[in-house]
């Protein structure tokens, strides 16, 4: 039967942002704030992290413009009456993500919507979904969260994406939604019952590490019946961007040898 990478589980994390769990939304707003469409925008970086953390609080309360010209941006006895300055720098933060998702952020899978009054939503973007028409006698993948150091975390989420968005573009492989993915992050057990459980003919494993400023992530391409790994891979580069592409073309290799 065709498994589509369509499925989407909700769970303690994902509360209102459209299924995205909390660790993705977190490192999504990470990215947003660490490039360079954001680089020379201190006060708006500033403005982002604060709404943006506010966004993820399930049932949150919109802030009044009040609390944001005081709490943020520094204006005491701010008065909305009075004072426009709130307005026009949310105009100009509305402004400063569209110009991120015209360039760096194009192909992101997550997005940053307005979500009502001050707030924003976390959603998949449209481009997540997968082609229509797949081959059936592809083999299905579960690619695993990848695990890492505490101070690894958001890059780990980056190439766990990475990897998902250019397997899925390949189009060689069916994959298993990420937030199915995710929910075996936290759980210790067979892979094979893994596999079993979503339906993966192959599980994909990895671990990511920091040796100065070299990442290094090591992936393990495991049969899903039987759970022995049939290649192991290793790769290294200073950035997660080199590190998910090389890892990814590896990866299109081993499913175009098993397909």
């Amino acid at each position: 039967m065709l498994k589509r990478y369509t499925g989407v589980m909700r769970s303690d994390t994902t509360n209102h942002n459209s299924g995205v769990p909390e660790q993705l939304c977190r490192a999504h707003l990470h990215r947003i704030l660490s490039s360079a469409t954001f680089a020379r925008a201190e006060q708006l970086r500033r403005l982002l992290s604060w709404l943006g953390d506010r966004s993820m609080v399930r049932d949150g309360v919109p802030p009044a413009e009040k609390e944001i010209g005081e709490t943020v941006l520094g204006r005491r006895d701010f008065d909305p009456q009075t004072d426009s300055l709130v307005r026009k720098e949310m105009r100009r933060l509305r402004e400063k993500v569209q110009q991120y998702y015209a360039r760096e952020g194009a192909r992101d899978r997550v997005r940053l919507i307005s979500g009502g009054g001050y707030l924003f939503r976390f959603v998949w973007s449209e481009h997540t979904a997968p082609v229509a028409e797949q081959d059936s006698a592809s083999p299905c993948l579960l690619i695993l969260p990848i695990r890492s150091q505490k101070d690894l975390a958001n890059h780990a989420i980056r190439l766990f994406e990475d990897l998902l968005v250019r397997m899925g573009e390949q189009g060689v492989a069916q994959l298993i939604a990420p937030t199915t993915a995710l929910s075996y992050g936290a759980r210790i057990g067979d892979i094979r019952e893994f596999a079993r459980e979503c339906g993966a003919d192959v599980v994909v494993e990895g671990s990511l590490t920091l040796d100065e400023r070299t990442l290094t992530l090591t992936l393990w391409f495991a049969d899903g019946a039987t759970g022995r790994v049939e290649r192991p891979g290793r790769f290294a580069a200073a950035d997660t961007d080199d590190l998910g592409r090389v890892a990814a073309s590896w990866l299109h290799e081993q499913v175009m040898r098993r397909s």
